[in-house]
């Protein structure tokens, strides 16, 4: 039997017996709402709801929401028992429930613990996988080889995720992913994102939540889902920080610094982090293609000389009981060289003699990329559930290369037959600005969320290629222009939810307006040129979603909601890259955005089980495709070009064999269509089943020790529109020792042990073939020293939400 078959027949029957446990599950008639918030009213997520009878019994409990939120359900009266509410750092509640029907608790506030605590050791059991209903949260803080790596390093670990040649991000095995940080994009995508979340350090993450079954309220963009990246929120009065040093070493050595400070007095809460990476990171890829009976043998070294920075500082400040600002601004920054060294082998087939070598060197001995980001925000929340929350969003991003390119072509003897040297130069400046007000009540023994939004986004590029010859360089218009993009976006929504015993509904409505201009600057025949591509769209994306609770401490769910995929603004920037003479990377005006059709189906147990199935029907498929160009070369472009379904089954699912030993287990099935055509003459329908397997082990050691493993596999799989990926795989290893009265800590992880990620994939359509290869310094060893400093005591700070949560995610 093979591996696909069993693990399809081993996540169905898991699958299964949880839906028939919870068929015969009793049905409950009471139910009691309420929300857990601080003593300056910010709610207080995760923490313990309990009920226990008048012989103190424990009869049911529950667990708040990122909202504070909770719902109490039972299938007898519990008049008269005792509600508790608990929470670290915080005293207990402990109270009477009076009325036997459904009742609305109110908020509940829990007072801080004095400065008695500090003389008392409270320690609470970490788990590196929770999960809260339809939301799967891995908490970086809590793992040893999360830490210590950048923020992208640390999304690999997280179930479900895979990231695809260090570019593109998937869930559940399909792209279109939404990535937020702190709940706001951002401000790029493709390989841009993933070069900002290599610049981001893994030390300042708490959690990545998984959002399978975004609501209404949440922004169209996405596809397969939403990712959450949360970075650590200082609870703690007075002046607290963190120190981290790291030194890593792959195939070159690197160091990466990490440094918090967090300053909270009365009312007023102030808080930054700066950290680096800096070293090389070396890379080898290539291919081997059959093209109109030619072979092309290429193989890349790859030098990323680029250093990584950012910093963030932020001010909040609560005008009183009800009323908070604040300001929040983020920077990241890359900058320095780089180089490609690709040699390419031509032949004839089907002989496989070398009739002449191509050498090409990308000397990118200018790059730098600069991200701004300012944030404004005020809140409104009373003790009745009015939330009136509005935030004004300013963005710049700015990128711009100068590249130094030779290509030289020698016959089998070595002698020079062509020699060709190029300069690129090209700039990218993006503006964006946006406001969002969200509000929320409850009404009708419900809760109704509305919101509106509106975005404006100016994006100038500039390209300049240039044939450099002895005497001076001279301008090719031909590959040279002027693109200038804009685009603007207005959003409305509406959403409300309510319970009904065991039952809980919702439904919501977002309507988007966009238009967008796109003007394209030229020469032609030494005539300047231009060209116009203007686009409005209207669209409706509604939501809805039915959960129940067949069993105590146990959720099913079905849910449906209509997303788009907007293409990256670079993507639509008509630019050529040249990785040389025979290869080109280029952009599409003419990109349509993609849209889908998801539905649901969820179940969850306690803190421990989450089984999901999903079905996506995309329309307009978008997808980055390599096609001949002329007779001898290849170009990648985005197109649309097609439909895609896509069918997935996963399961994640936490269990401690002894008190000393955690697990958790994610495994995914999937099945992907892709029905494609690039032209009338090459349509394409292509299927492929693909599996993957992860397995993250905690051990809690003598001495103050704690040991981590983690395994992953991924099969054979289908990506983009028609490129097969072979059967990969990645063990890793950490230990960490805690010192100095666990103020400190030092860590020592290595990842991918064995080299098992290294890629290999093939594609292919009547005319072309090719097989491809990669490599991206996955093995390292990593060491570092942490430590924290704390003179205060246990507080809150609060998180927000910017107004720019789709427009910042689609820079590439």
């Amino acid at each position: 039997m093979t591996l696909r078959k069993i693990l399809f027949r081993s996540i169905l029957l898991v699958f299964c017996s949880f839906l028939w446990t919870g068929a015969f599950s009793q049905e409950f008639n009471y139910e009691f709402t309420g929300k857990v918030v601080d003593k300056e009213l910010h709610p207080i997520s995760s923490a313990t709801v309990i009920v226990n009878d008048k012989e103190q019994k424990h009869v049911s409990s529950a667990i708040t929401d990122s909202l504070g939120s909770f719902i109490l359900r039972h299938n007898k009266s519990i008049d008269g028992h005792t509600l508790k509410v608990q929470h670290l750092g915080y005293k207990e509640y402990q109270s009477l429930i009076k009325g036997a029907n459904n009742n609305d608790l109110g908020t509940i506030q829990l007072l801080e613990l004095d400065n008695m605590l500090k003389a008392v050791e409270v320690k609470a059991k970490p788990n590196l996988i929770e999960v809260n209903g339809g939301t799967i949260t891995y908490n970086v803080e809590n793992s040893i080889g999360g830490q210590d790596a950048s923020a992208l390093e640390a999304l690999k670990r997280a179930p479900g995720v895979y990231v695809e040649g260090e570019s593109s991000i998937t869930l559940n095995g399909k792209g279109g992913v939404q990535i937020l940080l702190d709940g706001r994009q951002t401000y790029l995508s493709g390989k841009e994102l993933t070069d900002l979340l290599k610049s981001l350090s893994s030390n300042d993450l708490k959690s990545i939540e998984i959002i399978n079954s975004p609501t209404a309220k949440f922004d169209a963009s996405g596809s397969a889902g939403i990712i959450n990246i949360k970075t650590k929120k200082i609870q703690i009065k007075g002046l607290n920080g963190n120190i981290t040093s790291t030194v890593a070493y792959g195939v070159s050595p690197k160091q990466l610094q990490n440094m918090s400070v967090n300053y909270r007095v009365d009312k007023l809460n102030v808080f930054g982090s700066y950290n680096h990476t800096l070293g090389n990171y070396n890379y080898l890829y290539g291919s081997n293609r059959s093209q109109n009976g030619k072979s092309y043998n290429s193989h890349t070294e790859d030098v990323d000389k680029r250093q990584k920075m950012s910093a963030r500082f932020g001010i909040d400040y609560l005008l009183n009981d009800k009323n908070t600002i604040g300001f929040l601004a983020n920077g990241n920054f890359i900058f320095g060289g780089g180089i490609t060294d690709t040699r390419t082998e031509i032949s004839t087939q089907p002989s496989s003699v070398i009739e002449e070598t191509l050498d090409a060197v990308n000397d990118y001995y200018g790059q730098v990329t600069s991200r701004y980001n300012f944030n404004l925000n005020y809140r409104y929340e009373d003790t009745l559930g009015h939330i009136l929350n509005i935030d004004a969003d300013y963005g710049l991003f700015d990128k711009w290369n100068k590249n130094l390119q030779s290509n030289t072509y020698k016959d089998v003897n070595g002698h020079v037959n062509e020699d060709n040297l190029y300069r690129t130069l090209n700039g990218i400046d993006i503006d964006m600005k946006g406001v969002k007000v969200d509000y929320s009540a409850k009404i009708w023994e419900g809760t109704v969320e509305a919101g509106a939004k509106y975005s404006q986004v100016s994006s100038a590029n500039d390209s300049r290629f240039y044939h450099v010859i002895p005497t001076a360089d001279s301008l090719d218009n031909r590959r040279s222009n002027d693109f200038q993009f804009d685009e603007r976006i207005s959003s409305a929504y509406l959403d409300y939810r309510r319970a009904i015993k065991k039952w809980s509904f919702q439904a919501g409505l977002r309507l988007e307006v966009a238009s967008s201009e796109g003007l394209l600057f030229y020469k032609e025949d030494d005539q300047d040129k231009d060209s116009e591509i203007k686009r409005s769209f209207t669209n409706l994306f509604p939501f809805f979603s039915i959960t129940t609770q067949p069993g105590e401490n146990q959720n099913l769910s079905l849910s449906y909601a209509k997303r788009i995929e907007r293409p990256a603004y670079q993507d639509l920037n008509p630019f050529i890259y040249m990785l040389d003479e025979l290869s080109f990377w280029q952009g599409n005006p003419f990109l349509n955005p993609e849209l889908t059709h998801r539905l649901t189906l969820l179940y969850s147990r306690r803190n421990s089980t989450v089984v999901t199935f999903n079905f996506a029907y995309s329309d307009q498929f978008n997808a980055k495709v390599t096609d001949t160009l002329e007779t001898e070369k290849i170009v990648m472009v985005s197109r649309n070009v097609g439909i895609q379904k896509h069918w997935s089954l996963a399961l994640t699912q936490n269990f401690s064999p002894k008190s000393w030993w955690d697990l958790s287990f994610n495994g995914l099935l999937y099945y992907i269509q892709n029905d494609v055509s690039f032209d009338e003459y090459r349509n394409l329908n292509l299927q492929q089943f693909a599996g993957r397997l992860s397995l993250l082990q905690s051990f809690r050691l003598p001495f103050k020790m704690k040991g981590e493993i983690s395994a992953s596999y991924n099969s054979k799989r289908l990506s983009g529109a028609n490129t097969f990926s072979r059967a990969i795989s990645q063990v890793d290893v950490g230990l960490q020792k805690a010192l100095l009265g666990d103020k400190a800590s030092l860590r020592i992880a290595v990842n991918d042990i064995y080299k098992g990620n290294q890629s290999k994939s093939n594609q292919s359509f009547p005319g072309f073939q090719s097989s491809n290869y990669g490599y991206f310094e996955s093995r390292q060893v990593r060491l570092s020293f942490s430590y924290k400093f704390s003179n205060g005591q246990s507080g809150s700070q609060r998180t927000r939400k910017s107004a720019l949560d789709s427009e910042s995610g689609r820079i590439q």
